[in-house]
């Protein structure tokens, strides 16, 4: 599989000068024979809490409307994020993580898990509750946004089926060490390709300074583009699991173990 990581310096809760930026990336990425680009999260506003603002219809998102025609035209598979208006009564809108296939169609789509409560994310959207994976390009995927990436119990799970990660992001420069660390880290403990994407520029407060990477399933950074905007191409092997059928640790995790260790402490806090 070849991967695009189209990391964009998008103009702050401005899609149409966005777009602009995102197209051209999609016909770079199609001219090096990749069968997908990924942009990250909230791809064509940055991370805005604006949702009245930025925030579209689940069923009529212009965002996936455009991407899907953009995936048409260029032949190629393009994952984004975008915010959802609140839908079934909700007051909170989604934070989506979005894959369209080569024919526009939706080929997956995730709701963030883990609001980012540090930065006001969960005051204005609510929780996403499923794992998501699918069938990809020979390969079996599975998609994160962000805040995400500080919590291995869902790449564990995910890992179960999937052998290659995406995880789009808006991670400010400030922990930029972090993000590097983590995606790796989630690489090598769940013998997954794992593949981050991260925006480039300064949107509303923050400085972002991209850093988006590739890691293969022992943690070999494949590549990594920093400080600029621009897509970086890389090849992503099928190595995963021929290395878990070699060196299986998940055989030798004790799940129910620290489920039940879990409970525990948790039960001892609440006393």
């Amino acid at each position: 599989m070849r991967v695009a990581l189209g990391q964009i310096n998008m103009v702050w809760e401005d899609k149409k000068a966005s777009l602009v930026k995102a197209e051209k990336m999609v016909k770079e990425a199609a001219a090096s024979k990749a069968d997908i680009i990924i942009f990250p999260e909230m791809s064509l506003t940055g991370f805005s809490m604006a949702l009245d603002k930025i925030g579209e219809p689940e069923n009529a998102s212009e965002t996936v409307q455009v991407m899907g025609k953009l995936a048409v035209q260029n032949n190629i598979a393009i994952g984004f994020g975008w915010a959802a208006l609140p839908v079934n009564g909700s007051t909170k809108g989604t934070n989506r993580f979005t894959v369209t296939g080569i024919d526009g169609k939706i080929t997956a789509e995730y709701k963030k898990i883990h609001p980012f409560t540090y930065g006001g994310e969960s005051k204005i959207y609510e929780s996403g509750s499923s794992i998501v994976t699918a069938q990809f390009a020979g390969h079996t995927i599975s998609l994160f946004i962000c805040y995400d990436l500080r919590f291995p119990e869902l790449f564990q799970i995910a890992s179960a089926k999937a052998d290659v990660i995406f995880v789009i992001a808006d991670w400010p420069a400030v922990r930029s060490a972090h993000w590097t660390t983590l995606i790796r880290a989630r690489a090598i403990e769940t013998q997954s390709y794992v593949v981050g994407v991260n925006c480039y520029g300064t949107h509303g407060d923050e400085e972002y300074s991209g850093d988006s990477l590739a890691v293969d399933s022992i943690g070999n950074i494949l590549g990594q583009i920093s400080g600029r905007e621009g897509v970086l191409i890389c090849d992503i092997g099928n190595r995963a699991w021929s290395l878990r059928n070699k060196f299986d640790t998940r055989k030798d995790r004790k799940t129910d173990f620290y489920i039940k260790e879990y409970l525990s402490v948790t039960d001892r806090e609440n006393i």
